[in-house]
C-alpha cells in the first residue's frame, strides 16, 4: 500500500468516527421529578427572588412540584438582624402547587440599599431532589465616599459651583451598576424652596441606560442625610464598564440663595437578574437631554 492510499484510508477512518460521534445519543435518563419556583408566571421561572428596595407586603412565590417537599428557611446576619424578612405561610393550594407567602421590610428608612439576603429551600430528601432559592433584597455595595472625617460635614453647592468626584481606582477592576448619595437643600428664601434640582453628569466611562450623560433629580428641604433624601441611580447601557477615568459631577441651576448638600456617595455592583426600575417620575416636556427621576 503506497502512502497516499495509506492517508486516504486514515481521513476515512477519522470521518466515520467523527460521525458516529456526532450521532451519538445520550442514553443517561431523564428524571421526571422537578421541583420549579416561579413569582407571576409559571412560564417564567426564576432562580432567585429580588426583593424591591420599598419592600412587600403578601409577597408570593409559587412552587410546582411532582414529589412531597419538605421546607426551610435560613436569613443571614446583618447590622439590621434577621427580621427583615418574614415566611407569613407556605400552602399547598392544590396538589404540586404550593405558595409561600412574605412580608418584607423597606430597606430605604435605613438610609441605604446595602444587600441583605436569605436562602429558602425545598427538598424531596427520598429522591435526592432540592432547589435552593436565594432572597435578595439591597446590591453589593463597593465603597462610601462620605466627603468628611466629621459627622456633619458634607459638599455644599450653590447655583455657581460644581462638584466633580474624585477618580477610584476600583472602577478599573470591577462592574458598577448604581450610585446612591443623599441630596437635601437649605435656602432662607421660602419662595425658592420648590423645585431645587440637582444634575449628575458621568464621563469617563459608562452612560446612564438611556445612553445619556445627565440625570436630573428633584432635591428635598432639609438639615441631613436621611431616608427622605437617599437617591439612586440606575447605570446601565452601551455594554460599557465604568473605568478609574469615570467620574460624577454634581451641579445646580437654582439661585444662589439654594444651598444644595450632598453625602454618602457610593457604588453598587448588581447581577443582570437584580436589574429593576427605581423611580418612575415622568419627564418634564421639553427637555431631551436630561433623564428625570
Amino acid at each position: 500500500m503506497n502512502r497516499s492510499s495509506l492517508i486516504f484510508l486514515c481521513a476515512s477512518a477519522a470521518a466515520v468516527l467523527c460521525a458516529c460521534n456526532e450521532n451519538k445519543v445520550d442514553l443517561r435518563p431523564v428524571r421526571s421529578e422537578f421541583i420549579k419556583v416561579y413569582e407571576v408566571s409559571e412560564n417564567k421561572t426564576v432562580d432567585n427572588i429580588q426583593v424591591p428596595f420599598e419592600g412587600v407586603v403578601d409577597g408570593k412565590i409559587h412552587v410546582l412540584t411532582n414529589v412531597p417537599l419538605e421546607w426551610k428557611y435560613l436569613v443571614d446576619q446583618t447590622e439590621t438582624g434577621t427580621d427583615w424578612l418574614q415566611i407569613k405561610s407556605v400552602e399547598e393550594v392544590e396538589p404540586g402547587h404550593i405558595v409561600v407567602t412574605y412580608d418584607a421590610a423597606s430597606i430605604l428608612p435605613l438610609n441605604s440599599i446595602d444587600r441583605r439576603s436569605g436562602r429558602l429551600s425545598f427538598s424531596c430528601p427520598a429522591q435526592s431532589l432540592g432547589k435552593f432559592l436565594p432572597i435578595r433584597q439591597g446590591y453589593d455595595c463597593k465603597f462610601v465616599e462620605d466627603y468628611s472625617s466629621e459627622p456633619g460635614e458634607c459638599v455644599t453647592i450653590t447655583g455657581d459651583q460644581t462638584y466633580i468626584t474624585k477618580e477610584y481606582p476600583s472602577f478599573s477592576s470591577d462592574y458598577y451598576d448604581y450610585i446612591s448619595f443623599n441630596a437635601w437643600a437649605e435656602t432662607t428664601n421660602e419662595f425658592l424652596s420648590k423645585n431645587i434640582t440637582l444634575d449628575v453628569t458621568v464621563s469617563g466611562g459608562k452612560f446612564y441606560e438611556t445612553g445619556l450623560t445627565t440625570f436630573r433629580v428633584n432635591v428635598p428641604l432639609g438639615t441631613g442625610p436621611d431616608e427622605n433624601n437617599l437617591k439612586y441611580l440606575l447605570l446601565v447601557g452601551l455594554d460599557q464598564h465604568m473605568s478609574a477615568e469615570t467620574k460624577f459631577t454634581f451641579s445646580t441651576a437654582n439661585d444662589d440663595e439654594v444651598y444644595v448638600h450632598i453625602d454618602n456617595f457610593s457604588a453598587y455592583k448588581v447581577t443582570e437578574a437584580e436589574m429593576g426600575y427605581l423611580f418612575d417620575d415622568e419627564a418634564l416636556e421639553g427637555d431631551e437631554e436630561v433623564d428625570w427621576i
